[in-house]
């Protein structure tokens, strides 16, 4: 009977020892939970979902392909897939378990994991990497709540479109992760790596040698679930080599081994090769080049990357909508200007973790052919970092203003 009343005295330590900015992210950790629990209830109204089982929300069709490949691990005998490893890995227990005939009946489980644990965590994440690249609580609070409640922004950002209704039941599951994809696990290892890596900031690698392989780890686990997050991964192989020379890079490049193990196994005992992804070792069922052990010509010549898509992707949503260069220009500008007082404030870790590590993720997809087909899918961690840096150029930009108005003022007083 004594434990109950340990328990609750250790958890009132616990919240006292922590200070405000802490408890004010916690308090955005729940806000996160009670909004994504409005959309399951439908107190937020989601017209795309199923009648009898309320968690199904609108999902994509992925979900398919992973459920059959955690069935045939489960059997001993993996599939080739196109798709990464880890969500059907999460799958597995719940299959075991549950027997479900169709992939709707064990959806909820994969709700709670996605929109509530891993949703809930990420918040958490956002506001700790602003707090240690910027010191503000201001900018900690401000992008802590801009991704908070991004599925409410998505729920309501749409008013303009004909198909608002569609819109939003399709894009709040996917930016709340209230859906048993892998994108919302993919982008929370992404941004627990660069948490790790922004709490290292500075510190000698003696003191930061598990942060390095826990971040490296992260980054492993975040390929398995989605291998388009590869260029990130590299790109912050690069920036640990530059902050934390070869020593930190072996550090972080053994936990990234580790956090891929899994999909280096599927990949040997399906493909026969431990780098390598699906999208191009799948036979020949797309086209894309084949096994690896093809010519390399060929893999090249037939990547879904070229320049030409990238065209095409504008001319689909400017040509039709060219009012969509003000939201743009003006996003671009405040990429700018983050970039600059980023790098005069914080210098370049700071700049190189909020600004490279995004548009280094973002570039290669942004050169795919189905880019335009789903942005929103593929923005997911550039939206996360750069709401950090989006607030803390808002903020600079406010002192800036000040500064100057106030100048005038103190040069006529002197």
């Amino acid at each position: 009977m004594a434990y109950p009343h340990a328990w609750i005295q250790a958890l009132l330590r616990r919240w006292q020892a922590l200070d405000g900015t802490q408890r004010s992210l916690l308090a955005l950790m729940l806000a996160r939970w009670a909004l994504a629990l409005a959309f399951i209830l439908n107190l937020l109204p989601l017209e795309l979902r199923d009648p009898v089982y309320r968690w199904y929300l609108q999902h994509g069709g992925d979900q398919e392909q992973m459920m059959s490949l955690a069935r045939s691990i489960l059997v001993g005998s993996p599939e080739e897939s196109v798709v990464g490893l880890g969500q059907a890995l999460v799958m597995l227990p719940w299959i075991a378990l549950l027997h479900p005939t169709h992939y709707i009946e064990m959806v909820a489980p994969l709700v709670i994991i996605n929109g509530f644990l891993l949703a809930g965590l990420s918040v958490l994440w956002v506001g700790g990497i602003a707090r240690a690249l910027t010191n503000s609580r201001t900018v900690t609070l401000g992008a802590a709540t801009a991704w908070a409640f991004l599925p409410l922004a998505a729920y309501f950002g749409f008013f303009w479109h004909s198909e608002a209704v569609t819109l939003r039941s399709a894009m709040v599951p996917k930016v709340g992760w209230l859906n048993g994809l892998s994108d919302g696990p993919a982008t929370f290892f992404l941004l627990l790596a660069v948490f790790l890596l922004a709490r290292g900031r500075g510190t000698a690698l003696e003191h930061n040698f598990g942060r390095l392989v826990g971040a490296g780890a992260a980054l492993g686990a975040a390929v398995t679930f989605r291998v388009h997050t590869a260029p990130m991964v590299a790109f912050l192989m690069v920036y640990v080599l530059a902050a934390h020379g070869w020593r930190g890079l072996l550090a972080m490049g053994g936990g990234t081994a580790l956090g891929y193990l899994p999909q280096a196994w599927y990949n040997l005992a399906v493909f026969g090769l431990p780098f390598t992804t699906g999208y191009i070792s799948y036979g020949d069922l797309l086209n894309w080049g084949g096994t690896l052990q093809r010519p390399l010509r060929d893999i090249l010549t037939n990547l879904p990357f070229h320049p030409r898509y990238l065209a095409e992707t504008l001319v689909y949503f400017l040509g039709r909508r060219p009012w969509l260069l003000l939201p743009l220009g003006g996003g671009l500008a405040m990429l700018a200007l983050a970039t600059f007082a980023l790098w005069r404030e914080g210098g370049w870790q700071a700049a190189a973790l909020l600004i490279g590590a995004p548009l280094a993720y973002l570039a290669p997809l942004a050169l795919a052919f189905n880019f335009r087909e789903d942005p929103v899918r593929f923005l997911m961690p550039c939206l996360a970092l750069w709401s950090v840096a989006g607030v803390y150029a808002l903020c600079w930009l406010v002192a800036w203003m000040k500064l100057r108005l106030a100048r005038p003022h103190i040069e006529q007083g002197g």
